[in-house]
């Protein structure tokens, strides 16, 4: 829980010092959890961001700008009557505890002035934010909490504000709080990280496990099993975290898995305990750069898996269909042989009569001039038997040829489909899926969206990978197939080198060749740049195609990606990922 009590205690006095005395001008409410007020102060134009919602509740300031609904909800109208024009007169906290207390100078409908509270609680499920008139009575909540919710504490209209139970736990700045901690490690069976939890005020499990770590204390141990020299190292490095803290303020910190690419978390404190801290300024553009990466991850990552499963959706209904066109192909390939029975029935036709149930003829097309045995019905005379198996052959004809069409377009969409879903899966930002969402619009597997206006949203063109090769030669990588066609058909020229994955789906890649002789490091280096960026990415070996732009030409009719080409050679290279810096 990156806001624990510490951190907001030290990014209400960051907002106390930067917003104090500030104007409040436009109020938006951005969806059932989440509220922006605009403040000038000091000359300067800040948006505050608070939200109560309970994955991300917070509260900091934010550059980002986010869309507002068309109409605004019931409680940005109250807050835009009472605080509107409102002069911020400090934020406050009481202790440790999850609360901030932004206090708002207003005239009422008399021309009185007095002081509103906005109080924003930070309270994982429970957060919420309320709006309290000059005498702490309620005046609304963005959530109603009532006696069936919460038989202590309610939060509704016209009640008055009542604090949360407080916490029976130690302040940790507090010298006796240590004396403490001293005395009752050694009778706790808890985890360390546990105990420190357990015992102190604002503290969250990571900067438990960071006092651990500054105390060389491993956090997963009892604390009844710690020595003394150990455990007076854990107060010791409390003590120096809290009074660095006081005595230097606040280092804002933001923690990245590097391997993975995504926030861990984020503190005022720098978190010794990982490897690499990000440092920031102020503990808002922190906090920020966390929910927005977070959010950016979660979703694209959604992005994706919506994505995805309207691919593997159609990809499901195209296998369907393509096992029911085999069996027809696979029932209806001999439709010659009916065609046969019926011309040796009509040229035996004298020999035979309405009765019998089975005829040997000769087959006067076989070279050897077998008999052949060809069933009858015996209901039937040799005239409608010879038409029963004209009409089976054309329609057996007719039924093999449209399988095999249906076949040759059946897989042809499978693989463009596929290729779609590789793009998925390599697809990085936000401009990447649109792209891909966008082509799903135009070959019509998804309904195109209309914004506000009724205007089509026109997303932002992302740009394919760009990589310089060891021998300076710009090699051009697209990361779907919508980039592929741009790539290969519009920005390539001519004497310019295309290469691809053979038999698998794949980016087409690009060396540019600026007019000069590509040596062959060049060459196996966009190839396996072309087999690192396809389907065959983990294969051990993979056969790459070359040839010069001019023989690569776009299938007739075929969808964006779908390609033909001549006069190619093949390379073998493991695939290999670029070294992008």
């Amino acid at each position: 829980m990156p806001f624990d009590g510490i951190f907001i205690k030290n990014i209400a006095h960051e907002l106390n010092t930067l917003l104090a005395g500030g104007r409040i001008g436009k109020i938006h409410q951005l969806d059932r959890d989440a509220i922006v007020l605009q403040v000038r102060a000091n000359g300067e134009n800040y948006r505050l961001l608070l939200s109560s919602n309970p994955a991300a509740a917070r509260i900091h300031l934010t550059e980002k700008q986010y869309d507002n609904p068309e109409t605004p909800p019931v409680f940005c109208m109250l807050l835009r009557k009472h605080l509107s024009g409102g002069i911020v007169r400090g934020f406050k906290t009481i202790g440790f505890e999850r609360i901030v207390f932004m206090e708002v100078e207003t005239t009422d409908e008399l021309g009185d002035r007095g002081i509103k509270k906005l109080v924003i609680e930070i309270m994982g499920r429970h957060s919420n934010i309320v709006l309290l008139n000059p005498n702490d009575k309620i005046i609304d909540a963005i959530k109603h909490v009532d006696m069936e919710v919460n038989r202590v504490r309610e939060l509704l209209p016209a009640r008055t504000y009542i604090l949360p139970p407080q916490q029976d736990k130690l302040d940790p700045t507090k010298p006796e709080t240590w004396d403490v901690l001293k005395a009752e490690a050694p009778a706790c069976g808890r985890k360390v990280e546990s105990f420190l939890l357990d015992k102190l005020k604002g503290f969250s499990p990571v900067l438990c496990r960071e006092i651990c770590f500054r105390a060389e204390v491993d956090d997963g141990v009892s604390a009844s099993s710690l020595k003394e020299h150990e455990l007076d190292r854990l107060i010791k490095a409390l003590k120096e975290m809290m009074e660095g803290l006081e005595n230097r303020g606040p280092s804002p910190c933001l923690i990245m898995d590097q391997s993975l690419g995504k926030p861990v978390d984020f503190h005022c404190i720098p978190l010794t305990q990982y490897p690499i801290n990000q440092s920031f300024d102020f503990i808002s553009t922190a906090a920020e750069a966390f929910y927005n990466l977070k959010n950016s991850r979660e979703f694209n990552s959604q992005r994706a898996n919506d994505l995805k499963k309207l691919v593997e959706k159609q990809l499901d209904k195209l296998e369907k269909r393509l096992a029911i066109n085999l069996e027809t192909y696979e029932n209806n390939k001999d439709y010659e042989g009916l065609r046969l029975m019926g011309e040796l029935i009509t040229a035996n036709i004298y020999a035979l009569s309405k009765g019998m149930e089975k005829a040997m003829l000769v087959n006067y097309y076989s070279e050897a001039g077998e008999t052949m045995e060809i069933p009858l019905d015996k209901d039937r005379n040799p005239q409608e038997n010879a038409q029963w198996y004209f009409k089976r052959y054309t329609k057996a004809r007719s039924a093999f040829l449209y399988a095999q069409k249906e076949i040759e377009a059946i897989k042809s969409e499978i693989a463009y489909l596929e290729s779609v879903l590789f793009a998925i899966d390599n697809a990085e930002g936000a401009e990447q899926y649109a792209e891909i969402r966008l082509e799903l619009v135009e070959q019509g597997y998804l309904k195109s969206a209309v914004t506000r206006g009724g205007r089509k949203p026109q997303p932002v063109q992302a740009l394919p990978l760009r990589i310089l090769s060891r021998d300076g030669f710009e090699i051009l990588v697209g990361r779907n197939n919508k980039q592929n066609d741009k790539l290969t058909f519009k920005t390539a020229r001519h004497e310019d080198i295309w290469l691809h994955i053979k038999n698998f789906s794949g980016s087409h890649v690009v060396i540019r060749t600026g007019g000069q002789e590509v040596p062959d490091s060049t060459l196996v280096e966009a190839a396996e740049y072309a087999a690192y960026y396809s389907q065959a990415r983990h294969a051990a070996k993979v056969e790459v195609d070359y040839t010069y732009i001019r023989n690569v030409k776009k299938t007739p009719g075929g969808k964006p990606g779908m390609v033909i080409y001549v006069n190619y050679y093949t390379v073998v290279v493991t695939p290999r990922p670029p070294e992008v810096s």
